[in-house]
């Protein structure tokens, strides 16, 4: 087996801590094994080395991997143990000790949610008064909150006050305090709880921190960018004087901020707390060739908290290609799966990653049109989405066809319209009312607003009657309208009937939340109107395709989140959809912070490539110029995502493809700007190629300047009044008819082309 120099250097480490820095595809866990089996040869005893991993699939993978490359050791291996499973031991111990009180683990996800709902319902109710009703959002929001307070040492309060939650949540540090109360009452234990348990446990307990610490003589743990603050502390006190930590991780890989992990942990954190590390990296990939690295390399460099690594392409790795290409008339996604195919490839080989679910939508539309089979993970499919169901209803009952679908489907049919918009009452409730007109509709569907009016009589605050009178007025209205033949304006209509995204802004724990269903609902309006369907069309097209998607049992390729994309490997990537306030998705508090988390997360999605990667965005005229002068930023508005200007594809395709030519001693020269990543790229490699900066620039000053030129070219929420005439990337121009909400941003504008749209200020990128 040949290992590289650094990882060598690993292997052999001795002495007190070390910190490594490993680029995505290094060999990390090759790594790893081998440093287990150096220590072994040592006479370091399996039961003095503890391996710690941040999930069950890669530490059952990490053990599978490690079993078969020290099979030939003699010798018993250790443990790999997860954060929770090491935290579960120590549970059981310290009830033992009766230094905790025994609980039931209980794994069942309904079992925390129920739970969380009738808490956050009661604390709700005692805050806002009875007409506090929380949605499912609202509970999962609640969930979140919960697992995020037990990820730190903060009080909830200070947690909550961190977080961009809307005011209407503000209850949620007092429910988490009932919460707590109950589960210990009822003598519940869940996930989260195998860790926050035991360390609540260990702080200000001397005598239980003395037994619990000094026990190992190593410790390595992988993911290391993962960890949150429980974990480190419990790291802390597990590790004691004895033994010495070997933390492994990519800080340009922190992706999960929302769970708790910072990069500080990785850059500065780790030396804080395990004195003096020895500082180590691993910056060959064995996944992709210098093209990646080099755009890879590009991007990341914009980062401020990061370790300043570059990422470097073995030399026995092959080449990987990088393709920018603009959506158009005919879509590129099916083209470039065809191609694919057409080569002899599988699409199992090959994945869709998206930044927002809502981004699959137009995706598994352009894949049920060209009978391309699929599998969506984490997110709702087209026929199972909320914001799909209920507006495909809506069609159907204009067109006098809800009656028509089974009981079932119009069941579920109805309960998603009765939450587009939402009612306000209980979950219950809105199953109860679908059922009773589900029934009605069958056989009068002129009755129902009747129904719907009936239950407005009930025993609700005025404002949720309001709500139950104008769902009535809106049936009555689609029953008499006449739905025209074009499905794009119809569904506009409604939208705008419904205040559809007023609604969706407004009661959205999170405004990605809110913005993630906006564009779930533009997305079926653009395929309408790109296809120029009518009405029938639209409903007829959804329910086609929802049928040969029943009959379908062919390998599919995966459409996913780049989030669920960590840690594993395609030969073919594709990212879609990459449009400047999508990908990145960035909000205002905080912006220099969510920036970095935007640019890790899309540096992730990238490096997840093997042989191809395709990155597809709206036509943009500045990219096409950054492209042709290998790097240059102009200062033109761009529609395209500012990270693939970032990433400076047409140099970094350029010096890929002479690099992977092996020619000796090429002494070619390049004109280029933005060349200090790819001089530094060249050196590190041996190239003899000569990069000097374009004497023909398209850009002024710094990166940092060139940024603040663009940033000021967009209207901040204070500077945007009613009667304001205003331009947007998508929709053109238009004018500012109201501000709903400053502080939100929430705005209404009238745009020439598309009628009247809420938007958020700090999504919509608007210019003056």
């Amino acid at each position: 087996m040949n290992l590289t120099s650094e990882q060598l250097r690993i292997i052999n480490h001795r002495g007190g801590h070390a910190r490594v820095s490993a680029v995505a595809g290094s060999g990390k866990t090759t790594t790893m094994v081998e440093r287990i089996g150096r220590l072994l040869e040592r006479g370091i005893a399996a039961e003095n080395i503890l391996v710690l991993m941040f999930n069950r699939s890669a530490r059952q993978s990490f053990e599978q991997t490690m079993r078969s490359r020290l099979a030939a050791v003699d010798r018993k291996l250790p443990e790999i143990r997860t954060f929770h499973s090491l935290g579960l031991r120590l549970v059981n111990s310290f009830t033992r000790r009766g230094s905790l009180a025994g609980c039931r683990l209980v794994t069942e996800e309904y079992v925390a949610e129920r739970l969380a709902r009738s808490v956050a319902n009661e604390v709700c109710r005692q805050q806002q008064g009875e007409g506090g009703i929380l949605t499912s959002e609202d509970v999962e929001e609640f969930l979140t909150f919960i697992d995020r307070v037990k990820s730190c040492v903060e009080t909830p309060h200070t947690v909550f006050s961190r977080l961009d939650l809307p005011k209407r949540l503000d209850f949620f540090p007092a429910a988490f305090l009932l919460f707590e109360q109950m589960r210990q009452k009822q003598r519940l234990r869940f996930f989260a709880d195998l860790i926050y348990d035991p360390l609540m446990a260990l702080r200000g307990d001397a005598d239980l921190i003395r037994w619990v610490a000094d026990r190992v003589d190593h410790i390595i743990v992988d993911e290391y960018q993962d960890i949150n603050e429980t974990q480190q502390h419990l790291l802390r006190i597990v590790a004691g004087e004895r033994a010495r930590v070997m933390a492994v991780g990519d800080v340009d890989q922190c992706i999960y901020e929302w769970r708790g992990a910072r990069p500080e942990y990785m850059t500065t954190r780790f030396a804080a707390d395990f004195a003096n590390p020895a500082e180590y990296r691993l910056s060959y990939t064995f996944r992709y060739g210098h093209r990646l690295s080099l755009a890879a390399n590009h991007l990341i460099a914009n980062n401020i908290k990061r370790d300043g690594k570059q990422c470097i392409s073995h030399p026995l790795k092959g080449p990987t290609e990088l393709c920018c290409l603009e959506q158009g008339a005919t879509d590129r996604l099916v083209a470039v799966l065809r191609t694919w195919m057409e080569k002899g490839r599988s699409l199992g080989e090959a994945a869709i990653l998206v930044r927002l679910f809502a981004q699959t939508v137009p995706v598994e539309l352009a894949l049920l049109e060209a009978s391309i089979p699929y599998t969506l993970e984490g997110g709702a499919n087209i026929f199972d989405c909320e914001e799909i169901l209920g507006l495909t209803g809506y069609l159907k009952l204009a067109l006098d066809t809800l009656q028509n679908e089974p009981l079932d489907q119009r069941r579920r049919i109805l309960t998603a319209m009765f939450c587009q918009p939402h009612l306000g009452i209980k979950k219950k409730e809105i199953e109860t009312l679908a059922e009773s007109v589900a029934l009605h509709c069958a056989n009068d569907s002129g009755s129902v607003p009747a129904v719907i009016l009936g239950w407005k009589n009930g025993d609700y605050p005025p404002f949720i009657r309001k709500r139950f009178a104008r769902a009535a007025e809106t049936w009555q209205w689609l029953l008499g309208v006449d739905p025209g033949e074009n499905g794009a304006d119809f569904l506009k209509k409604i939208v705008k009937r419904l205040d559809l995204y007023d609604f969706y802004h407004s009661f959205s724990g999170r405004a990605a939340a809110a913005e993630n269903r906006v564009r779930t609902c533009e997305a079926l309006i653009d395929f309408a109107g790109k296809r120029g369907l009518s009405v029938q069309g639209v409903v007829d097209t959804i329910d086609e395709f929802k049928c040969g998607r029943v009959k379908e049992d062919r390998q599919g390729i995966l459409i996913t989140s780049v989030h669920r994309a960590k840690g594993l490997e395609w030969p073919l990537v594709i990212l879609p959809g990459l449009e400047e306030g999508v990908f990145p998705f960035f909000r205002e508090k905080d912006a220099a912070t969510d920036m970095e988390d935007e640019r890790r997360l899309f540096y992730v999605g990238m490096t997840r490539a093997v042989e191809r990667l395709v990155l597809i965005h709206p036509a943009d005229v500045s990219l096409k110029k950054s492209i042709a002068a290998h790097g240059a930023l102009v200062r033109e508005p761009s529609r395209a995502s500012r990270f693939l200007f970032e990433a400076n594809p047409g140099l970094s395709v350029l010096l890929g493809r002479y690099l992977e030519q092996q020619r000796e001693s090429d002494t070619r020269t390049v004109a280029a700007t933005d060349i200090g990543i790819a001089r530094t790229y060249l050196a590190a490699v041996g190239s003899s190629i000569r990069l000097v900066e374009s004497a023909d620039k398209q850009r002024e000053g710094s990166a940092g300047e060139r940024g603040e030129l663009k940033e000021m070219e967009i209207l901040r929420t204070e500077q945007i009044h009613e009667g304001m005439s205003v331009v947007h990337p998508k929709f053109g121009c238009g004018r500012v008819v109201a501000v709903r909400d400053r502080r939100q941003g929430r705005l209404l504008v009238d745009f020439d082309n598309h009628g009247e749209m809420i938007l958020l200020a700090s999504y919509a990128r608007l210019r003056g």
